[in-house]
């Protein structure tokens, strides 16, 4: 069979290859990527929009020497998929060049290995002046003005990523460091989140990862806030596949009214909590894509609580449909079934828990005030007359009296502002100030209990005071103490 080698033009296609839809943070995220796999334990990210504006990436890992590193600055750098390494983070071996180039037209890797230094570096303005395919050689001389080159230098081992020429960021640009300030904004949100579980490991034995901005530590976005209190665990579940083992683990946040403003921004992030419910889809640890369910239900009020960790290995890249820019994949059907029986259960729990939040879960008839009736398929709320609070209010009254309290009831169930409560309720910041006031809950108990006569136990385990049970200690030493004064 004759063959005809087509060789693509270096300056068109590396021009076009720009426009792959990287973003600041995911570029970075992507260099970082290599830094992790590289065995990193610190990675520095700096940024000078001054006089000759850079940004750099600098970590300790093991570095490369020279043939590796021109391996690595080759578009589509050979890897052998059946003897990767399975904490490797990369994957097409474009993402160095391509991240870097879609943010700069000059980027320079220089890496040190068994006390040897390397460089090379990928000009686009050198390819499009020899229009060919070739990457030189610089002299470390050259990056002086680099503030972090001296720490790297004593570095017994690690590599340095420097993007110089910034078109993409500063294009046009009258005010540089204003430009990049706002560009860069997005950033370390983005990467607290992405790499939270290299900056707080789960476990002792993993390896942490310390990344810096700019001089700064950078803390990690938990998305399930494994550190509160009132979170619940459900059973995780593990699907076999030929290529290796997916696992599956349910997170539900705690009740909204045990959640601080700063709760609430950790794991609702910009969108809020409804819209970051979902899939959280990790790969070796880094988290790949977040807040969705794939098409397989819809986002609701009720499952904003609801995260579903599901951590596939690498062996699994082209069963997922994992892009270039490691932001986009999709389940294969087989995996996606099972994922869909899974869910009812999952975000079942989110639902009990905004509904009935802190409540037993078995409520009688006499500790619920309003009961929900559901006819001719409208759902209604009235007052419960079987409330043991409510119906020693209406032994008081005469029976002719008792048909006046009814004819009450019927117009608050018929004028109850149920869409308007549901639209301030799926507000986050409605439960961003509801600090308790344990005075106001003890001066209200107070006085049902003398007007009423019942105890207090029962008045505690009625709405709403069964909501916030681990207050009912406080509250019966605060109201034995009022009834001594």
């Amino acid at each position: 069979m004759k063959t005809i080698e087509v060789i693509p033009d270096p300056t068109s296609l590396l021009e076009s290859m720009r426009a792959v839809g990287y973003t600041l943070e995911t570029a970075i995220a992507d260099i970082i990527d290599n830094s992790i796999t590289a065995k990193a334990k610190v990675i520095d990210v700096v940024w000078d929009p001054t006089d000759n504006p850079y940004l750099a990436i600098l970590d300790d890992g093991i570095g490369m020497d020279a043939v590796l590193l021109t391996n690595a600055m080759r578009h589509g750098s050979h890897k052998d998929k059946n003897k990767r390494d399975i904490e490797d983070l990369g994957r097409f071996g474009l993402g160095l060049k391509t991240a870097s180039l879609s943010q700069c037209r000059k980027l320079t890797v220089i890496s040190k290995k068994n006390g040897e230094v390397n460089l090379r570096c990928w000009d686009l303005d050198v390819v499009a002046q020899k229009s060919k395919w070739i990457i030189t050689v610089p002299n470390i001389k050259e990056y002086k003005n680099v503030s972090i080159i001296e720490k790297f230098e004593k570095l017994k081992s690690g590599t340095l990523v420097i993007w110089e020429n910034l078109d993409r960021l500063i294009s046009g640009s009258t005010d540089p460091l204003t430009e990049i300030t706002e560009k860069i904004s997005p950033l370390s949100d983005h990467l607290a989140l992405v790499f939270h579980r290299f900056i707080n490991p789960e476990y002792k034995t993993e390896r942490k990862v310390l990344i810096n901005l700019n001089g700064r530590k950078l803390n990690e976005i938990d998305p399930f806030l494994r550190k509160k209190n009132y979170k619940q665990s459900l059973e995780g579940q593990n699907i076999k596949h030929s290529l290796g083992i997916i696992t599956v683990t349910p997170h539900i946040l705690p009740p909204l009214s045990h959640l601080t403003k700063e709760d609430i921004e950790v794991a609702g992030g910009r969108e809020g909590l409804r819209s970051s419910q979902g899939f959280y889809i990790y790969r070796n640890k880094r988290l790949l894509i977040w807040g969705t369910w794939f098409k397989l239900i819809n986002k609701d009020e009720f499952y904003k609580l609801a995260r579903v960790q599901v951590d596939i290995p690498n062996t699994f890249d082209e069963l997922w449909s994992l892009d270039i820019k490691k932001s986009t994949a999709y389940p294969p059907a087989i995996i996606r079934n099972r994922l869909k029986e899974l869910l009812p259960y999952f975000v079942g729990k989110s639902k009990k828990t905004i509904t009935y939040a802190g409540k037993k879960s078995i409520i009688k008839d006499e500790e619920v005030v309003w009961d929900r009736i559901e006819m001719y398929e409208k759902i209604r709320y009235i007052p419960n007359s079987k409330n043991k609070l409510i119906s020693q209010l209406l032994s008081k009254f005469q029976n002719k009296d008792k048909k006046i309290i009814d004819a009450l009831f019927e117009i608050l169930a018929s004028n109850l502002p149920i869409q308007t409560i549901y639209a301030d309720m799926s507000s986050d910041d409605s439960y961003q100030n509801s600090k308790i006031d344990i005075d106001e809950i003890v001066g209200n108990i107070i006085k049902i209990m003398e007007v009423t006569g019942l105890e207090l136990n029962l008045i505690l385990n009625m709405d709403p005071y069964i909501e916030n049970k681990e207050m009912h200690s406080e509250i019966k030493n605060l109201i034995a103490n009022k009834v001594k004064k």
